[in-house]
């Protein structure tokens, strides 16, 4: 009797596993022009972006990499004179400006806005400085949590405060020994301003959970008391 159903069982399942192959093979030969269709427009999508990247987008990204040499040596030099150079480029050469826009899809556009940013904070122009710091992408880079905190200085500038709370949280989601304590400090003392002492003291209390060599040295234990008192009231 057992054997029985469990013949029994294994015909259903055998028969199941047959009706959804034939219901693959009928689904295929009905569709079979649309299926090889969809298939040769992938391959050609893809051939084609491979070839880009190839043909195009190296090439691209090496020639802008080229032509970052000259504005960054003026950028380094800092006077004035050289910093409008660095963007704006000379007689024989393009700066950050034209950089970032002639190579838009290339990594090298995105570095060159950053340090467009840079000039124009350093030329005391915020609201251009603010503009090209805010199209710096590159989140995994250590430059763009430096980005984040100038962003938030030039909103908090501004009188932004919810602006500059915003990129400083930013800023301090960096691990960087010396740029996440730093930011998350600033992030603290932006709360207190707003008399947000909670706030203030969970991220004096993150310096002491990640960097607490820093923590240490930067003396954070009264602002932390401070700001635990003040919850409190």
């Amino acid at each position: 009797m057992k054997k029985e159903k469990s013949n029994k069982k294994n015909e259903q399942t055998r028969e199941k596993q047959e009706g959804f192959v034939v219901r693959i093979f009928n689904f295929f030969n009905q569709y079979n022009k649309i299926i090889y269709g969809i298939a040769i427009g992938l391959l050609v999508v893809v051939a084609a972006l491979m070839a880009i990247n190839k043909f195009y987008l190296v090439p691209q990204s090496e020639k802008a990499s080229a032509l970052m040499t000259v504005p960054i040596d003026y950028y380094m030099k800092g006077d004035s004179l050289s910093l409008i150079n660095a963007l704006e480029g000379d007689e024989d050469n393009i700066g950050f400006l034209d950089i970032a826009t002639s190579f838009i899809l290339t990594n090298t556009s995105n570095t060159a806005n950053y340090f467009a940013g840079m000039c124009y904070l350093k030329l005391g122009e915020k609201d251009e400085a603010l503009n090209y710091l805010q199209k710096f992408t590159h989140k995994e880079d250590t430059y763009w949590y430096g980005a984040q905190a100038l962003i938030s200085d030039l909103y908090d500038d501004q009188g932004e405060i919810a602006k500059a709370i915003k990129y400083c949280k930013k800023a301090a989601e960096s691990k960087d020994p010396y740029l996440g304590p730093v930011n998350l400090f600033k992030l603290g003392q932006l709360y207190e301003r707003e008399n947000e002492w909670e706030k203030a003291a969970s991220a004096y209390q993150s310096i002491k959970d990640k960097f607490y060599s820093e923590y240490q040295k930067m003396n954070i234990d009264k602002f932390l008391e401070r700001a635990l008192v003040n919850k409190n009231k």
